[in-house]
């Protein structure tokens, strides 16, 4: 019998039963009991999973934004009752291929499945995982075809850098600089193809000087700050890729005399809650985290079933607040 006509029995939705049955709802001990009462009746079993123990592979937690991403993670899996350890590749090519072969191949660490976030971007080491290993990549696609045949789950960053360029354009800013993450993580080129799109959009020609690629990371952002000031025709708006980025770009902001919104304006990407600490608060772009957790749990799910694998894009917020303003030399 199907979940449909559990629901019918127990009188509730289909979507109250799927979502009991996963752990992601809370019911009262009667409507708890009607469902149980419901699957006995009309002979339904539940799918079992095989997986009990999550490894979380994950690049740092250094950066405000990968450790909220993990603390989402890990709340959703001990919401299921998923049992969670968390390694740290620090970023590096040679271990994420090393953690990855020891959690997939049975090496120690006793893992039923892997979340598998990556600052590499290589889907090299996917060579080292057996096809049927439930394996979810996270927040930064792989390249390479194996990537393919594997789930994924992450925000629509293309339309995330559309909404902040295009916002800061609504506001009267032209000269806009974007200081975009590592060219070689999927993520940041697509930041940055969404920033250029926008402009190309409101038809203005695209300043190579005023694009600058670095880490993510405060020291970028303040480094990139003296660069661009010391441009002929200097920005008045920034669109970082990273909101630890931004922070650095502010925090190094008075040594130079610069006030910002007022003669810059300010937005970041990620929505970290740091953004919130610094005066003036930071606009940016909001990951939807606890949105992909739950996703990226359903997709170990489905992959512990042997179900096809799928990608899923998650659109973006743009949250505004004190660091941008209107441009005060545009035409009115």
């Amino acid at each position: 019998m199907s979940i449909s006509a559990v629901a019918r029995e127990a009188g509730v939705s289909t979507s109250t039963v799927s979502r009991f049955l996963k752990g992601q709802l809370r019911l009262s001990a009667e409507t708890e009991a009607r469902i149980r009462t419901a699957m006995k009746s009309t002979g339904f079993a539940a799918p079992s999973s095989t997986v009990r123990h999550l490894a979380l592979v994950i690049p740092e937690l250094s950066n405000p934004y990968f450790a909220q991403l993990t603390q989402a993670l890990t709340d959703a899996a001990h919401h299921r009752d998923l049992e969670v350890s968390v390694l740290v590749s620090d970023g590096l090519e040679a271990r994420e291929r090393k953690i990855v072969t020891a959690c997939t191949q049975g090496r120690g660490l006793g893992a039923d499945a892997v979340l598998f976030v990556s600052m590499t971007g290589s889907g090299a080491l996917l060579a080292e995982v057996p096809e049927d290993f439930p394996f979810v990549v996270v927040d930064e696609k792989l390249d390479g075809p194996l990537a393919e045949n594997r789930p994924f789950v992450g925000a629509d960053n293309f339309e995330g850098a559309y909404q902040a360029t295009t916002f800061l354009l609504s506001k009267g800013h032209r000269r806009i600089a974007h200081l975009a993450g590592p060219g070689r993580l999927g993520s940041a080129r697509d930041r940055l193809r969404g920033h250029l799109r926008a402009l190309r959009d409101a038809h203005l020609e695209v300043d190579p000087h005023l694009v600058l690629e670095g880490t993510y990371s405060e020291s970028f952002g303040a480094s990139a700050l003296s660069r661009v000031l010391r441009l002929e025709d200097p920005p008045t708006a920034v669109f970082a890729a990273s909101d630890i980025v931004a922070v650095g770009l502010a925090a190094a902001a008075p040594m130079h005399g610069l006030r910002i919104p007022e003669d810059l304006s300010l937005i970041g990407f990620d929505g970290i809650e740091q953004g919130s600490w610094v005066t003036p608060r930071l606009s940016t772009v909001v990951q939807p985290l606890a949105e992909i957790a739950r996703q990226a749990l359903d997709l170990v799910e489905a992959a512990g079933n042997h179900g096809a694998p799928t990608a899923h894009l998650l659109p973006m917020d743009l949250k505004i607040a004190e660091s941008v303003s209107a441009n005060a030399t545009s035409p009115a």
